[in-house]
């Protein structure tokens, strides 16, 4: 039996590569003439569920979905699970500020961790996402 003094933690291997590419399109915030790289890591039976809803059935219609959030979302890559080829990105943007100008703007970013996963032909198939509104706070 191995005692807790003989055991040392070890640095988990990387992601494959495939990941990692697919990370490098997806979490600098797209613009206009970077877009068709984000675009290109979808496979195009690709389903997009928000909450448990389906909201894009396919590529074409996920694509549309996010061309009007060009510029404006910020993301950070939380992690990769080995052996399940799934990326998990933490998005945060601001959907309101372009509404109307008559209107305030809302401070509130929405939030959401987006799970892409990676089928066999290293692109993106499936994307679950687990969205939240901002939450005003009063000043202190």
């Amino acid at each position: 039996m191995m005692s807790a003094s003989t055991i040392s933690a070890s640095v988990a291997p990387p992601p494959p590569s495939f990941i990692d590419d697919i990370a490098k399109q997806i979490v600098p915030t797209p613009t206009a003439s970077g877009f068709d790289h984000y675009v290109a890591v979808f496979a195009d039976d690709l389903t997009v569920t928000m909450d448990g809803k389906q909201i894009a059935p396919n590529k074409v219609a996920w694509v549309a979905t996010e061309r009007h959030r060009l510029g404006k979302v910020d993301r950070i890559v939380v992690g990769f699970a080995k052996g399940y080829d799934a990326l998990l990105v933490i998005e945060r943007y601001d959907d309101r500020s372009g509404l109307s100008p008559e209107m305030l703007a809302d401070p509130r970013y929405t939030a959401r961790a987006v799970r892409y996963a990676v089928g066999s032909d290293h692109l993106v198939h499936n994307i679950q996402i687990v969205q939240t509104d901002g939450i005003l706070q009063a000043p202190n």
